[in-house]
């Protein structure tokens, strides 16, 4: 008979964690899925945007049940400061030397309305609340329709500055959240307040990155310019133009390099942007400890990848 798992026994949970049970694992997300997500903000200065990209790197082929099962509290190690300092940094450290972009859930892919170039629902045929065709994927309407309410709402709030919440959205979000309907939607217009700024920003870093470019280009064309003439000039090297030349190719290069590492610094703060609702506003929104929301939504993102592939296998 398999023993039973007690939770507030943290070298129990390690090892139910390990031995991949279920409710293990759903306690140790409650429990330290918050420390978790904060950890790389926390120590390491990463932007909130990235946290959630962590979060799904240490969770993903159980690389944090993998590393923490050596556990065993000797030494009277606490087991936060091994998390912390053993398992978290080094999942930290071997995540920056990946370099790569994770995949959060992907909302084109898992939720209706949210194609590029779509402007929301407020565009689409459907009433708001009814699945769109997701540019003609039927598969994914199947998998939406399979979605509790509740899970259909999760994707909903992380697409919100694309979404518009009905009014059913907005009674079942205050049941959840324990809160009257009144203050439900005012949570929610301040949340997409906030979501509105960040897209202002992000439309304000991408009109920054179009006028170095710009300038980019044209200096680019003046430095092939000032070469092709030093090149005519020949020797003659020692002439008033050419010393002029000279001088301002120098100036020339060194001006580009200086815009091209300002390119290329507007670049990495496009690239980190995600315009996805941030974990902590949804468990606002939810009323629920950030940690619960990581669980949750990583769970939920595990069950469509799994209903995705059948859906795709077929003709």
């Amino acid at each position: 008979m398999r023993r039973r798992i007690d939770p507030d026994d943290i070298r129990d949970l390690v090892r139910g964690c390990a031995a991949a049970d279920a409710a293990a694992r759903r306690s140790f997300q409650a429990r330290y899925g918050e420390d978790i997500y904060n950890f790389p903000v926390k120590i390491y200065g990463v932007p909130t945007e990235r946290a959630v990209d962590f979060y799904v790197y240490v969770f993903e082929r159980d690389r944090i049940f993998t590393r923490m099962r050596t556990f065993e509290g000797r030494n009277g190690i606490q087991f936060r400061t091994f998390l912390a300092y053993y398992v978290l940094r080094s999942l930290f450290l071997e995540w920056q030397r990946g370099n790569r972009e994770l995949d959060t859930v992907s909302l084109s892919d898992h939720h209706p309305g949210t194609d590029e170039g779509d402007s929301g629902p407020g565009s689409a045929s459907e009433a708001p609340g009814d699945p769109p065709e997701a540019g003609g994927a039927d598969g994914i309407t199947v998998i939406w329709a399979t979605l509790a309410p509740e899970e259909q709402l999760d994707l909903k709030l992380l697409s919100l500055l694309e979404y518009q919440l009905t009014s059913a959205d907005i009674g079942l979000l205050a049941r959840l959240s324990g809160r009257s309907v009144a203050d439900t939607t005012a949570i929610v217009v301040e949340v997409e307040a906030g979501l509105r700024g960040r897209d202002v920003k992000l439309t304000r870093l991408r009109d920054d990155l179009d006028s170095v470019w710009g300038w980019i280009v044209l200096r680019q064309r003046e430095l092939q310019e000032t070469s092709e003439r030093l090149r005519l000039i020949g020797s003659n090297l020692n002439s008033a133009t050419a010393r002029r030349l000279v001088e301002r190719r120098g100036e020339l290069e060194h001006a580009l390099a200086k815009r091209m590492r300002q390119r290329e610094g507007l670049l990495d703060e496009i690239r980190e942007f995600k315009m996805t609702t941030p974990y902590k506003d949804i468990a606002r929104l939810l009323n629920s400890p950030v940690g619960t929301v990581c669980s949750r939504i990583f769970r939920l993102r595990q069950r469509l990848e799994q209903r995705r592939k059948p859906a795709e296998a077929r003709p």
